[in-house]
This record gives C-alpha cells, sequence and structure tokens, in this order.
C-alpha cells in the first residue's frame, strides 16, 4: 500500500513540475476568427467559428500543412471533415462542421507519448506516408480524402445532376414534338354513301296547320287575355298571350287539362309545385300544363302544340298566366 501511494505522489509531482503543451506557432485560425484555447501538459484544444465555407476553412490548413511540408489526409464523413497530421510538436486533429453562421472548427494537439499510449487515429501510418487519392487504408472501411478531392467530388456530382436533368428535358421535348405537327382530319365517307345513292336528307316539311288562336283557349273565368305575340324558332312558329289571375292554380290545372281533352290534344306533361317563405308558409308557386294533336297520319305528322304555364313570386300575390300555340310541319325525308 505504501509502494501505491509513493508511486501516484510521483507521478502527481512530475505533471506538475510540466508545462502546458502549446499548439505551434503556424498552426494560426483562419483570418478574422477568435479561437477559445484550452491546454494542459497533454493536449491543447481550441475552437472558433469562423464566416466561411467549410471548404474554405479546409483549404486554409492545407496551405499551412504545405508551407510546413507536412502530409495530411482528410476524411468527410456527411456531417463534417476531419483533417489530420503528424507535425513535429504534436498529433493534429482538426474538425470542421458548417453551421449557419459558417463553419465551426476545433483543433486538437496532443503530445506524442499520449497519442502513442492510446494509439490515436491521428497518428499517421508506420510508413509516414498519406494516402494516396482513391486508396483505402487496410480495414478502415472509408475512404480518406483531401479538401480539393471533395471539391472535385461536389463538381462532379453537381455536373452529373445537370446533365441528368437537360436529358430528361431533352427525351421530354422530343416526345412533345409530334404534336407540334399540323394536323390534318382524314378523309370521312359520306353519309351518303351508306344509304341509298340518291337518298334524301330528312327534313321539315312545308305542311305546318295554320298558325291561328283556338276560340276555345280562354283566359279562366272570362279574364282578359294579352294581344298575341309571334315568333319563330326553326321548324316552328308561335302565338302567346298571358293575363293575371286569383283563381287557385290546382283550378287552372283543371281547367286547362280538361280544354285541351276535349278539343283532341293529347296530354304531355302537367304538373304543381309549392314554394315557402322564409318563416316556412307553404303555397303553390308554379306549374304547367302541355298538350299536342297531330293533324295528319304517319310517324311525324303536322303538329299543333299548346302550352300553360302559371307562376307567383311572393306569398298571395296574384298567379301569372302564360298561353302558347305553336305549329311545326310534319318530318321526313
Amino acid at each position: 500500500m505504501g509502494r501505491l501511494i509513493s508511486t501516484l505522489l510521483l507521478g502527481t509531482s512530475v505533471l506538475l513540475g510540466q508545462t502546458n503543451l502549446s499548439l505551434p506557432h503556424w498552426l494560426v485560425p483562419y483570418p478574422g476568427a477568435t479561437a477559445a484555447t484550452s491546454a494542459s501538459p497533454t493536449l491543447v484544444e481550441s475552437a472558433y467559428t469562423a464566416a466561411a465555407e467549410p471548404e474554405d476553412v479546409s483549404k486554409h490548413y492545407a496551405k499551412l500543412f504545405t508551407a510546413n511540408g507536412l502530409t495530411f489526409t482528410s476524411d468527410s464523413d456527411g456531417i463534417g471533415t476531419s483533417i489530420r497530421v503528424s507535425a513535429p510538436e504534436c498529433e493534429v486533429l482538426i474538425q470542421i462542421h458548417e453551421r449557419s453562421s459558417g463553419s465551426g472548427v476545433r483543433v486538437s494537439c496532443a503530445s506524442k507519448e499520449v497519442a502513442a499510449q492510446s494509439g490515436s487515429a491521428s497518428a499517421l501510418p508506420a510508413n509516414g506516408s498519406a494516402y494516396a487519392p482513391g486508396s483505402r487504408r487496410a480495414g478502415s472501411g472509408y475512404h480518406l480524402k483531401s479538401a480539393e478531392e471533395i471539391k472535385q467530388y461536389n463538381e462532379e456530382r453537381a455536373q452529373e445532376i445537370q446533365a441528368k436533368r437537360e436529358a430528361f428535358e431533352r427525351e421530354g421535348n422530343a416526345r412533345m414534338q409530334q404534336y407540334d405537327k399540323p394536323v390534318y382530319p382524314q378523309s370521312q365517307t359520306p353519309l351518303s354513301q351508306n344509304f341509298a345513292a340518291n337518298a334524301a336528307a330528312a327534313h321539315y316539311r312545308d305542311d305546318a296547320p295554320p298558325l291561328v288562336w283556338p276560340s276555345w283557349l280562354v283566359a279562366v273565368n272570362g279574364g282578359h287575355l294579352s294581344e298575341p305575340s309571334r315568333s319563330s324558332r326553326g321548324p316552328e312558329s308561335s302565338l302567346s298571350r298571358k293575363y293575371q289571375t286569383n283563381i287557385p292554380m290546382t283550378e287552372l290545372q283543371q281547367f286547362y287539362k280538361q280544354r285541351l281533352a276535349d278539343n283532341g290534344f293529347t296530354l304531355r306533361r302537367s304538373y304543381l309545385a309549392a314554394g315557402s317563405t322564409s318563416t316556412g308558409v307553404k303555397q303553390n308557386a308554379d306549374g304547367e300544363v302541355e298538350g299536342d294533336r297531330s293533324d295528319g297520319a304517319g310517324t311525324n305528322p303536322p303538329t299543333t302544340t299548346v302550352k300553360v304555364s302559371f307562376s307567383r313570386s311572393y306569398l298571395n300575390e296574384p298567379i301569372s298566366v302564360w298561353i302558347s300555340v305553336s305549329v311545326r310541319g310534319s318530318f321526313g325525308r
């Protein structure tokens, strides 16, 4: 026990008698940066932030090593860059990481004795030579690159990406060029060739019934009809009249349905629809009665059509009634 205590005291006295390790005088920070340094007899560390890209910081240290005749190795792990060199004063490890304000830099310098005892990875290989570009350390599993190699790799990668983008754009343009060519519709077989050679096209004939207002088509309870208004649309010509009444819509509907039936018209359409106010009061709001009469034989003979529409927009207001009579000729070849 006494021997152990004396040994520890002796070791402590030796350490107390040593001076702190210092960085080589030529190993200066990146220009414009101020470093914070801590030192012990076996290790000195310096840290600072440089207002520069990691690539520029790596070039700064590469110039320092070259100027002092030192061979260094550089490795990038995707997060940052580590530079190692065996200087006469100590074993140097420089770690550079990108930051929003530039680059974070930590410089470590370990004594030769500590590096030898710990088997520090910062020491160079036994032959004292650096790794050649493109070579691999035996069993390391990764490739050590210099700052220049990293720059070259990034430039080549950027060129490769740009080349692929340009190739993609060329292929896309080539595919779309086919749609720049003039397009001329191909001739089609005339429809007449699908039928008899001299077959005439179907059309409306000029045999429509006379357009006159029927005497039985009157307003309910002898109301006054407006003067007839004449209009034409395609093969159809029509007369229309209107009036207002307070007769309930159900009675209007039944009145005109009966008039159409009594005069030989076939009922084609009849409906009533209710509307409601904002307070939920419901009242019949619109309706319609429509019928037609054929004035000849055949599939599409001359036809007369009568249509009666009625509607109101507000609660309890008079009902507006529109009546139209239209005629058209037969349709065929």
